[in-house]
């Protein structure tokens, strides 16, 4: 098992250097991890680290990977980890880019640090890759840098990171079933209108059987398919493509969202993921000491939904002429009333940040009871979907063939 060098700091900040026996890089990195390390600095033994010109590690070649929100979320993590060490951020960010698995955002990071040793402030470096740093995450930075809390910053920004992953994860995972199993009943729908039920049908034809409905109905469908594919094929991409060039106008997002929010299951769901997203971001950007109107022109790009941030927009626009944030964001009739009664409440207590928290908190809870409950009302809507195809297949098929039996016996007879 190979030897690793590595340069890690403790919880009190101080270096400590050491070597492990591992499998590999990242086997070393889970073991300092695990004994509250933070790793800088791991080379194999008898390997040499190359290095810029300027000094900054290079980035890790290879093929090219797409950068993920688990990247970022694991950065954010590692660079608070730094910055509270008392670490310089340029250094920091040139020992994550090293360490990186993920050759992309490596150099993303390496650019980063260059721009900011040319003289520019973290929010505007970062500024520079919106593909990679949101709106939300650069505003929080610049926030951050101005109050001088960008550690506290975050470490709230990271458990907002956090929790927006988890809740895509879980609806990614709930949506799984359901789409595994459309899709199978699609292709045997397709395979038996395409090859089973037209040689049934040259039979019938020919003994000039009067066929039951629900062969009718199969037989045509499998016509339909048969000289119309390729208008369907047609008609479905066409539909994608609209849909695609519509909800990128700023009247087809509103539109979207605005569906999204009124649909029988999924709609619930999310307007409670946009409610963790705008208390989590709230609470972040207010403990950060950004104006309220500020607050509300970041939260509204990046909530997530277009109808929701046009909201949060009108709200501000009352907020300014001197009316509460609770009221404000009643008077739009988007906003849950639980939120709006809480955010009064912290208003009138002064701990309206402590109030947020615990409206995330519990929209947090009510995310996963609806992510739960929406699978337990998919799963039945697809039983009874899975019958009735399985039904009109069993009876398209099985009649007639009860009927040429009936035939055969009455002419035995």
């Amino acid at each position: 098992m190979p030897t690793f060098a590595y340069v890690a700091i403790n919880e009190s900040g101080s270096e400590v250097r050491g070597t492990l026996e591992a499998a590999d890089k990242s086997a070393v990195e889970r073991t300092l991890e695990g004994q509250d390390l933070m790793p800088l600095k791991i080379t194999q033994s008898g390997k040499v680290e190359t290095k810029h010109p300027a000094g900054s590690p290079t980035a890790p070649q290879g093929k090219s990977k797409k950068i993920t929100q688990r990247d970022i979320i694991d950065f954010t993590r590692q660079f608070v980890t730094l910055i509270k060490a008392g670490v310089p951020i340029l250094t920091s960010l040139e020992t994550l880019a090293s360490q990186s698995n993920n050759p992309v955002f490596a150099e993303t990071l390496i650019q980063v640090a260059t721009d900011i040793s040319a003289g520019n402030d973290i929010y505007t470096a970062m500024s520079k890759h919106p593909k990679v740093f949101s709106e939300l995450y650069c505003n929080a930075v610049r926030a951050g840098e101005v109050g001088g809390v960008l550690d506290q910053v975050l470490t709230r920004l990271t458990a907002v990171l956090q929790r927006d992953w988890e809740i895509r994860k879980d609806v990614k995972g709930a949506l799984r079933y359901p789409i595994i199993v459309v899709t199978g009943m699609i292709i045997a729908f397709l395979v038996l209108t395409t090859f089973v039920v037209p040689k049934f049908a040259k039979i019938f034809i020919q003994i000039k059987m009067d066929l039951p409905l629900p062969t009718k109905i199969l037989i045509g469908m499998a016509d339909f398919l048969k000289g119309y594919w390729w208008l369907l094929a047609i008609i479905a991409v066409g539909i994608i493509f609209a849909y695609k060039a519509y909800t990128k106008t700023e009247k087809g997002q509103i539109w979207w969202d605005g569906t999204l929010l009124k649909l029988p299951i999924f709609g619930p769901l999310v307007l409670k993921s946009s409610m963790t997203r705008f208390t989590k971001m709230f609470e972040t950007l207010s403990r950060s000491g950004l104006p309220i109107l500020q607050i509300f022109d970041v939260v509204s790009r990046t909530i997530g939904n277009k109808v929701l941030g046009a909201a949060l927009l009108k709200a501000s626009e009352s907020i300014e002429h001197g009316r509460g944030v609770a009221v404000s964001l009643g008077e739009t009739g988007l906003f849950p009333p639980l939120v709006v009664r809480m955010i009064a409440v912290g208003e009138d207590s002064g701990a309206i940040d402590d109030m947020l928290a615990n409206i995330s908190e519990y929209y947090d809870q009510e995310v996963k009871a609806a992510v739960e409950g929406m699978t337990a009302m998919i799963e039945p809507l697809l039983t009874v979907g899975m019958g009735a195809m399985v039904i009109l297949l069993a009876l398209a098929i099985f009649l007639p063939m009860w009927n040429m039996m009936d035939m055969a016996q009455q002419g035995v007879h």
